[in-house]
């Protein structure tokens, strides 16, 4: 295990987060190695990256990141769009891994 996987590890005992949004691809792969095979702790959700290299237009990523963000269930604040969302209910059970 890594220094940073430690870190990670340490900050998430500490605040005891629900949810963490991982901020592109490489940071959900890492993030979900540490939390995504375990029953406690928080959920994990991927957030596409805005890079310049990413082919979503800027205006689309906007979008796209605050459905990413609805179905997380987090609160938005993107780009100036400010919406506080309901928690999630129903008889859907969330996964522990968004990708499972």
């Amino acid at each position: 295990m890594s220094v940073c996987d430690m870190h990670i590890i340490n900050v998430v005992d500490i605040l005891r987060p629900s949810v963490i949004v991982a901020i592109g691809g490489f940071a959900y792969e890492q993030v979900g190695k540490l939390f995504c095979s375990t029953e406690v702790g928080p959920m994990v959700y991927p957030l596409l990256h805005p890079a310049p290299t990413n082919p979503i237009p800027p205006k689309r990523w906007t979008a796209l990141a605050n459905d990413q963000l609805a179905y997380a269930g987090v609160p938005q604040t993107i780009a100036g769009t400010e919406a506080v969302l309901s928690a999630v209910t129903g008889d859907k059970k969330k996964k522990r891994c968004s990708k499972e």
